[in-house]
């Protein structure tokens, strides 16, 4: 189900520019389609939270991760394609594995986003934006193991409309966005076109070349086609995203020189020493010294098609859609201005879906949504490392020659395909006008297909005089090597979810859900190791509140949730013979469990407070074979750590916000608006053994001042996010042999002016 306007409006951050008297003050209705029906917030009894188009826009919420400033509990990494990945309770990513599927699925217009890479997209000309916590699949497309973002774009209009808006801010940053709609043929057929261009914005400059990093250059074309006819509508949307930009800089944040023992460690630091007397700066907002780092290209490209067909009471709606992302990064791996290696996945996705679903008519004592879910993905994901000039010096000795290792190139080609099939069904009761019982199953078959194939390449021919130099190269390389596996399984989701209305204000609700993540294909897979691994299965348990309050000045929902993952999937060492090695594989059990909190309240006609907490505990319940930090790899000491007690990574114990959202017409024809948002996060780490990758506790503060006209046709504000320069870490990344810890970078404060005209 789509929102209309009106819908849209009422949507958190959504205010009106005329006031009624204070006395019928009450907080707009919020109406999301999460179910796929449109409801009212405060009448669906489940955990879901929702942000309006109007407040995307207007307080600068352009990509997925900026959502996390409206909604507590729910966080997004997007420094690049590949490294993007989406998390509710602290956990919800793919592994860093291409052949992975996340934890929370995202859904845009109807349309199930496999790979987590469509997910570093900015999405624009927005409807809404929702958050459904915990298992989906007996409605949500594919299954899903911690929850689902929904996004809804906007459709096309029979009435004429058009928005252009332009931006200017710091960092050398430009943004125009804009869209037009209107009748095509009468009242038949109407179009939708929108653009977008975002250049500037880099703030870390590499001392090699002077060239900006983390910054943005990326556009969008989105067209839409919208038939109706009676009882019969089709939508049609054709659409391509583009970047290139140097945003795969990962600032080195430390490497241990010795280790825990004491003793000296070859590490990352210690081989650009020996090897050049080049001493690195962990300065991390000012350590770019790169001299082979290029621009990420990526590309994403959409169709789909979406009809409703209104049988008497009943609709029948089908979607059909394909997706391609492409990714090419070209990395400078070795952070320092010398020419060493370059690592990086070549990734390349293909995903062919389509979903037919019967809903019945919700004005009687029952109703109810069956469907069946088909699933076509082919992932192909190859990790290149490329050899340069210094990389014998560093990897093996300054008193070898460059020869050996200038040139190699090393492969390993992972390939999957998935095919899924799935029927899905949902329904709810209403004993009377209080009570009702919602009910969900769904059957998943799946067939996964994975390979990996190891080779190497290039370089000098190491015969005749230089045969004695080949074993050096063979030790970097490593021996050729393919691995394959195939597996098919089978899957019961399932959703029980009672609900009571104590009062005309106050919905109690309990759910119990059940579903699975598929079991991840391996491509990164070494002979011995599993190439398919096994699902990841979630049982989860809510209860929750839903008041308003003051006359319907103001509603505060809270809910308790208690969330066990068994076979989850993480990185998995272990010893043959002599040698460790890590794969990915099922680790053992995570227990999330904690307490939401969202509220909002209408305080005068002009004034809105909304905000949300979340006090969290994600923690490995078994996770006894987990990699160890760098620091504890001395000679001697186990391949492996217990992790089990410990809270998982990067998962806050407490995360919230609160928002100030002031509007007031100054005159008949013009109205003042502005808004403050500031959120909270508590200290987070890489690893729980580890003193490197630690992030403290840490606040954002976002805020915007502007006028519009009464009638909606131009704005103008300033605004700024981060507004105190909050430096920051978005997340880390491991050291290894030959890298050190990396940051990723949190975005500095970034201010701006942005204009926009309607008609």
């Amino acid at each position: 189900m789509l929102l209309s306007a009106a819908a849209a409006a009422s949507l958190l951050g959504a205010a009106p520019a005329a006031h009624a008297d204070d006395d019928d003050v009450s907080v707009e209705e919020v109406v999301v389609t999460v179910r796929r029906r449109t409801e009212k917030l405060q009448d669906v009894p489940i955990t879901v939270s929702a942000i309006g188009g109007q407040t995307l826009a207007e307080e600068r919420l352009d990509r997925v991760a900026d959502y996390a400033a409206k909604i507590a509990n729910f966080n997004a990494l997007q420094q690049n394609t590949r490294v993007s990945t989406l998390t509710i309770r602290g956990v919800g990513g793919n592994a860093n594995s291409d052949g992975s599927e996340a934890g929370v699925g995202l859904i845009v217009d109807n349309v199930f986003f496999t790979h987590p890479g469509f997910s570093w997209l900015d999405f624009v000309d927005l409807e809404s934006v929702e958050l459904a916590r915990g298992p989906q699949g007996t409605l949500l497309g594919k299954n899903t193991t911690i929850g689902a973002l929904v996004v809804t774009t906007k459709r096309p209009s029979f009435t004429p409309e058009g928005q252009v808006s332009a931006t200017i801010a710091n960092h050398e940053r430009y943004q125009v966005r804009a869209n037009v709609s209107g009748p095509l043929i009468g009242d038949k057929l109407a179009g939708r076109l929108t653009i977008y261009r975002d250049v500037g914005g880099g703030f870390i400059t590499n001392k090699v070349d002077g060239q900006d990093y983390l910054g943005n250059d990326r556009w969008a074309l989105r067209g839409q086609l919208l038939f109706e006819n009676g009882d019969f509508s089709n939508r049609l949307i054709a659409e391509h995203y583009e970047t290139k930009e140097y945003n795969n800089f990962y600032p080195p944040a430390g490497d241990p020189p010795t280790f825990a023992n004491g003793a000296a460690r070859n590490g990352w630091e210690r081989k650009l020493r020996t090897a050049f007397g080049y001493l690195p700066s962990y300065d991390t907002r000012h350590n770019a010294d790169l001299d082979t780092q290029e621009e990420i290209v990526s590309r994403t490209d959409g169709v789909s098609n979406q009809f409703d067909w209104r049988l008497g009471g009943h609709t029948l709606t089908s979607v059909t859609a394909w997706r391609r992302l492409y990714f090419r990064p070209k990395n400078d791996s070795d952070l320092s201005p010398y020419a060493i290696f370059r690592g990086g996945y070549d990734v390349d996705v293909d995903q062919y879906s389509q979903e037919l679903r019967l809903a019945s008519p919700t004005n009687g004592q029952f109703d109810y949504q069956a469907g069946v879910f088909l699933l076509k993905q082919e992932v192909s994901s190859n990790f290149r490392t490329l050899f340069f000039k210094d990389a014998s010096a560093f990897f093996l000795s300054p008193a070898l020659p460059s020869l050996i290792l200038d040139g190699l190139e090393t492969n390993q080609v992972g390939k999957a395909e998935t095919t899924s099939v799935a029927i899905f069904g949902q329904g709810t009761w209403r004993f009377d006008d209080r009570a009702s019982l919602t009910a969900g199953l769904r059957y998943t078959w799946e067939k996964r297909e994975a390979s990996n194939r190891g080779l190497s390449f290039g370089g000098v021919p190491l015969t005749g005089p230089l045969a004695s130099l080949a074993a050096y190269r063979a030790a970097v390389a490593g021996q050729p090597f393919y691995v394959e596996g195939e597996k098919e399984s089978g899957a019961v989701s399932w959703l029980i979810n009672p609900a009571y209305k104590l009062t005309d204000d106050i919905l109690a609700y309990a759910s119990i859900s059940y579903g699975e993540k598929s079991g991840a294909a391996n491509l990164g897979a070494r002979p011995g190791d599993p190439v398919i691994i096994q699902p990841e299965k979630s049982i989860d348990y809510e209860i929750g509140l839903k008041t308003t309050w003051l006359d319907g000045r103001a509603y505060l929902n809270a809910n308790l949730y208690w969330n066990d993952i068994t076979d989850y999937q993480a990185t998995l060492t272990t010893v043959t013979g002599a040698v460790p090695r890590s794969y990915l594989a099922n680790v053992g059990k995570v227990r999330l469990r904690g307490l939401e909190l969202e509220g909002q309240a209408q305080i005068t006609p002009a004034l809105r407070v909304s905000g949300s907490a979340a006090f969290a505990e994600a923690k490995y319940e078994s996770y006894r074979n987990a990699p160890p930090p760098q620091e504890l790899l001395y000679p001697g000491a186990p391949a492996f750590v217990d992790l089990s007690g410990t809270n998982v990574p990067f998962a806050p114990k407490f995360t919230g916000q609160i928002s100030v959202n002031y509007e007031e017409p100054i005159r008949d024809d013009l109205v003042l608006f502005a808004y403050a948002n500031q959120t909270w996060r508590s200290s987070t780490f890489q690893h729980a053994l580890s003193q490197y990758g630690r992030q403290d506790a840490y606040g954002l503060t976002h805020a915007g001042l502007g006028l519009k006209s009464a009638n909606g046709h131009w704005s103008a504000n300033v605004w700024a996010r981060n507004l105190f320069d909050k430096k920051y870490a978005a997340a880390f990344g491991n050291a290894s042999a030959n890298t050190p810890y990396i940051a990723i970078l949190g975005e500095p404060r970034t201010f701006g002016l942005t204009l926009t005209g309607r008609y």
